[in-house]
């Protein structure tokens, strides 16, 4: 007999150990499936994202400021990485949250279930599991499954050569001299920053005609030009052509040629421009041929959905692989849902935690507000870190937005020159008419942070002008938001 619940939820990360506890609040008895080996929740942030990324960015920040002491005073003589050490450290990190998502699951009385979910019918669900099979049953199920790295065809993962962002974060050992990165989107230059303060010579390749491609053109703009400054070189508007791949010896080579940037667009997923199904896989004519130790693929992901066994539902697929979804992420089987990557839109873990809340409200009858894409912070951890949310001034005109544009430098911020950091703004985005914020976007010091008041601020329909009414505390870099939004109407005090 079927072991029943409330809620069954496909798929343990950030759009299914999140929404499970929020359902348990809302009194559901609820199944967690998560078939990660081990059972380790938290889905790809967790255990392969976010949270060995940002450990190992971490170590690259720390490595940089010790290097570049004497700036400040500080002596520190002979400065080498230990590899494995700062590799150890990230494992602590990510077995310590893993602990506490498995506490979180007890304490709210969430059944897990270590093994591979997939539908019998559509509210009747089958768990394989390493002891046998068992059967749960449902009044709702949320599907979770998120996503996996991706390639292109030619480019086919090796974990030595050819490797992806899990292999980065699962290596104990080592690290390379050299490296090519292809794309150009939040985990390309994550890794390419780190790299380079490893001591690595690092070769960014972007289709695009600019790297960060979903960011602001003059944020772009900058953080090359920083990046450049640092000793990377960055290829944009340049294609590799996969089928010249050679592995040597030493490491690899791959023919590398102008593209027409033009013709082809940034999408809302992480991986950017060569995440696309027309990425480039053909000869590239003419160009170069570059080398290094080893390529790292960042051209995006891919949704997770092959053990699902979706066709005895009625949930459909898109034409890229993501499940269709109304405002409330109901699929179109009665009763069954999706959130997180799986459905496409931003792939990131804090918009997927959000969406899996709403799905279980909306499953409760709590009546929920659906997300607002424009409040969803986009945060790439490189040095200078970048982060933004809602409309550029390009798009906003495009949606016919009459639009007040303003920026405030971090030079002109004391704290940020006291840190060493004085590069980079703070941008905001304004319609004119209602002076409500449309967007906002920076590159400096501390932005992935600094970012959340503005979309506070956006969230309860906040005006630049009240901004620059708080207080901001002084020497901060939050000063640099208050500026910034006194600077929309030309009362900026320091610039």
């Amino acid at each position: 007999m079927a072991d029943k619940f409330d809620l069954v939820i496909i798929g343990g990360g950030n759009a299914g150990y999140i929404p499970a506890i929020r359902a348990s609040q809302l009194g559901m008895k609820v199944a967690l499936i998560e078939k990660r080996e081990g059972g380790h929740l938290g889905g790809t942030c967790l255990n392969v994202g976010c949270i060995p990324t940002k450990a190992l960015l971490q170590t690259a920040h720390l490595l940089h400021d010790a290097k570049n002491g004497k700036e400040f005073g500080v002596m520190t003589g002979d400065v080498e990485l230990d590899y494995p050490t700062a590799a150890k450290r990230r494992e602590t990190v990510v077995n310590q949250l893993r602990k506490g998502v498995q506490g979180l699951m007890k304490k709210n009385k969430v059944t897990v279930y270590n093994g591979v979910g997939s539908f019998i019918e559509p509210k009747k669900i089958k768990v394989e599991t390493s002891d046998g099979t068992e059967e749960l049953e449902a009044e709702n199920v949320l599907i979770s499954t998120g996503s996996a790295v991706n390639t292109l065809p030619g480019l086919e993962f090796d974990g030595d050569r050819i490797i992806s962002s899990d292999d980065i974060v699962t290596n104990n050992e080592d690290y390379p001299d050299s490296i090519i990165i292809l794309g150009s989107g939040a985990v390309g230059i994550e890794f390419a920053s780190m790299y380079n303060d490893f001591g690595t010579d690092v070769t960014v390749v972007e289709l695009l005609d600019r790297i960060v491609p979903l960011e602001d053109p003059e944020v772009s703009e900058v953080l090359k030009k920083e990046l450049e400054g640092r000793g990377m070189k960055i290829l944009v508007g340049t294609k590799a052509d996969p089928q010249s791949l050679e592995k040597t010896d030493s490491g690899v080579k791959i023919k590398v040629a102008s593209a027409d940037s033009g013709e082809k667009e940034a999408t809302k997923g992480e991986g950017g421009s060569y995440g696309k199904e027309d990425a480039p896989t053909g000869d590239a004519d003419g160009g170069d041929t570059l080398e290094a130790e080893c390529l790292l693929v960042a051209v995006g992901r891919k949704t997770v959905t092959e053990d699902l066994n979706l066709d005895v539902t009625n949930v459909e697929l898109t034409d890229r692989g993501t499940i269709k979804v109304d405002e409330f992420y109901r699929t179109g089987e009665d009763g069954v849902y999706a959130a997180g990557d799986v459905i496409g839109g931003y792939w990131l873990a804090h918009a997927a935690g959000h969406e899996g809340i709403l799905a279980v409200e909306h499953m409760a009858g709590e009546n929920p507000m659906p997300l607002d894409q424009n409040l969803v912070p986009r945060v790439t951890f490189c040095r200078p870190e970048v982060a933004s949310f809602g409309l550029t001034k390009a798009q906003a005109e495009e949606e016919g937005y009459e639009v007040k544009e303003a920026k405030f430098p971090f030079r002109a911020i004391g704290k940020a020159l006291i840190e060493g950091e004085p590069n980079g703004f703070f941008k905001m985005v304004v319609d004119a008419e209602t002076d409500l914020i449309l967007g906002m976007h920076a590159i400096g010091p501390k932005v992935t942070d600094l970012i959340a008041e503005g979309v506070f601020a956006k969230l309860v329909e906040g005006t630049p002008q009240e901004i620059g009414m708080a207080v901001h505390a002084h020497p901060s870099l939050a000063e640099v938001v208050g500026e910034a939004a006194m600077a929309v109407d030309g009362h900026a005090i320091h610039f």
